[in-house]
Parts: C-alpha cells; sequence; structure tokens
C-alpha cells in the first residue's frame, strides 16, 4: 500500500508543480518512478503534457502514442495526437521553437490536451536545469511526501488494529452468548440468541389473570433463578400484558410491571439472589409476545447487549 501511495502523490506533486510552470521539477519527480509506474497511462500522458508546454510536440507525440497502446480511448491522447498531426500537416514543425507561430500551436495543444496553462512567451530563454535551490525544493516535497505516506500508513495500521480488536471482541462476545444460551436451554422456555444478549421466552403464558401466577411458572421461574445466579449476567425482566379495550395502547402498563416484579421474586427465590440484581421493566403494547407473561433479557457482564 505505502507504493501505491507514494506513486500517487509523486503524481500529485508533479501535477501540482506543472501548474505552478516549474516543469523541470515536474519532469524530475516523474522521473522518480521505476518500471511499471512510469509506464503506466496517466504517468505517460502527464508527461506528454509536459512536453507539450514545453513546445517538445514530437516526444509529446510519442508519449501519447504509448498512452494509446494500453489505453486506445484515452480521450486526451487522442485529442493531443489529432493537435500534433494539424501542426506538422501545416509544415510548421520545422520551424524554430522559439518561433512565435509554433509557439501558438503548442500554447492550443496544451488547450486541446486539457491544462489550462501557457507555454513560455516567445522571447523567454530555456529553463536551466534545477538549480539549488530547485534541488532543495524537489528534496523538501519527496521528505513531505515520505511524511505523508508514513503518517497514512499509520493511520492505516491502526485502523487494521482497531477492526481486529473488534472482530476479536465480536467474537468473544458470541462464544459468550452461545455458551449462556445453551446455559439457560431447559424445557418449558425458548432461548433466542440475540447481539451480545439471550432473550428468554415462555412456550405457555404464565399468568391466568391480571399478576397471579400458576404452578408451572413459579417452578420454571425458580429453576431459570437457579441457573442464573451460577453465571455472571446482567438479567431484565420484561412484562407483558394484552391490550383490554378502554386501556392504553402504547407506554406500559402497571400490570405488566407488575408481573416483572412477581417474575423477579420466583428467580430470586429460586438462586437466592437479592431482588435487586434484576431490573424490571413494561413490554410496550405494540412488543410480542401480546399475552399474560414475561421475558427474560440476559446479558453476560461486560457485554454492550442491545437492549431490547
Amino acid at each position: 500500500m505505502s507504493d501505491t501511495l507514494r506513486v500517487h502523490l509523486t503524481v500529485n506533486l508533479a501535477r501540482s508543480a506543472a501548474r505552478a510552470r516549474d516543469l523541470e521539477l515536474a519532469v524530475q519527480l516523474l522521473d522518480e518512478l521505476d518500471g511499471a509506474d512510469r509506464d503506466a497511462a496517466d504517468v505517460l500522458d502527464l508527461r506528454a503534457r509536459l512536453h507539450a508546454q514545453r513546445g517538445e510536440l514530437q516526444e509529446a507525440d510519442k508519449c501519447w502514442a504509448r498512452v494509446q497502446e494500453s489505453a486506445p480511448d484515452h480521450a486526451a491522447a487522442a485529442s493531443g495526437r489529432r493537435t500534433i498531426k494539424r501542426i506538422s500537416d501545416g509544415g510548421r514543425l520545422s520551424r524554430p521553437l522559439t518561433r512565435p507561430g509554433l509557439l501558438a500551436a503548442a500554447a492550443a495543444l496544451v488547450a486541446v490536451a486539457g491544462w489550462a496553462v501557457a507555454v513560455l512567451p516567445a522571447d523567454s530563454e530555456p529553463r536551466p536545469a534545477l538549480t539549488r535551490s530547485g534541488h532543495e525544493r524537489t528534496e523538501s516535497l519527496t521528505a513531505e511526501r515520505d511524511a505523508l505516506i508514513q503518517r497514512l500508513s499509520s493511520l492505516t495500521a491502526e485502523r487494521a488494529a482497531a477492526a481486529d480488536h473488534e472482530r476479536a471482541a465480536d467474537a468473544r462476545r458470541d462464544r459468550q452468548v452461545a455458551a449462556l444460551a445453551k446455559s439457560l436451554a431447559m424445557p418449558g422456555v425458548i432461548v433466542q440468541r440475540r447481539s451480545g444478549s439471550v432473550r428468554v421466552l415462555f412456550e405457555s403464558r404464565l399468568f391466568p389473570r391480571s399478576t397471579e401466577i400458576d404452578r408451572n411458572g413459579m417452578a420454571l421461574l425458580r429453576e431459570l433463578g437457579r441457573k442464573i445466579a451460577a453465571l455472571d449476567v446482567r438479567t431484565t425482566v420484561v412484562g407483558h400484558a394484552v391490550t383490554v379495550p378502554g386501556g392504553r395502547t402504547k407506554g406500559g402498563s402497571v400490570v405488566a410491571l407488575g408481573r416483572a416484579l412477581v417474575a423477579a421474586r420466583y428467580l430470586a427465590e429460586g438462586g437466592n439472589l437479592a431482588l435487586t440484581s434484576f431490573t424490571l421493566r413494561s413490554a410496550d403494547q405494540s412488543a410480542t409476545p401480546r399475552r399474560r407473561t414475561v421475558t427474560l433479557l440476559v446479558t453476560p457482564k461486560g457485554s454492550r447487549g442491545d437492549g431490547t
């Protein structure tokens, strides 16, 4: 990944240098690339544009020809080569590069190729090789690029480590939930694995009326209490109630909360636990199951659970 970033940043730095009219710096940055990276279509296209800006139309044409070898439908390469051919057919390629006519043609070539940067004026002297300040600027840009690559690599490593940690935590939580579901499984209940928790439902209603629990419900809750006492978990007891004519249709009910309290007492009795070991809650009237019962939400301590 670092090599890919290095290539990407180098090409972008070369583009920035070209827009700033520092063509030698742009070329030098591209020269740092090796092998396949140097011959990539976007790199050759950029190099062709640099040649065009410097009036080196034959070199630009060669670069765009190489672009078309790997990308026949490359629009900029085709446009650039057509303009070069028009200039060549007009017999202007043999004129000195300092002639205004050719410089105007080169400027047209640059515009066709998509660059809004003018070529050097006709009376400008060719720019010499990089001066000491130019070298210093190159070194500064290279150092800046390498520092950015290192920072991006560090961030990538940090994100990968965080993702690995999260996956490990998820796997650990899944194992906890699977073990918890197995521990709570017993006749008369339905155990559902959820995200970070286990939901326990009862196969039959526990309360024939109001908050009066039947003997079967008492026995099931005491047995579940014994199982829960042996586990390091948090348990929420959720009371449910049927909607009655003229009653509330949402927001829970006193009856449902009373059923949660009764169920918690038998759970505490079975496991020899304090009543405060359980969290009590009334389900909304729209929640399932819509009958006279309770459900348990059991979550391993240290797990986020889904709270539903």
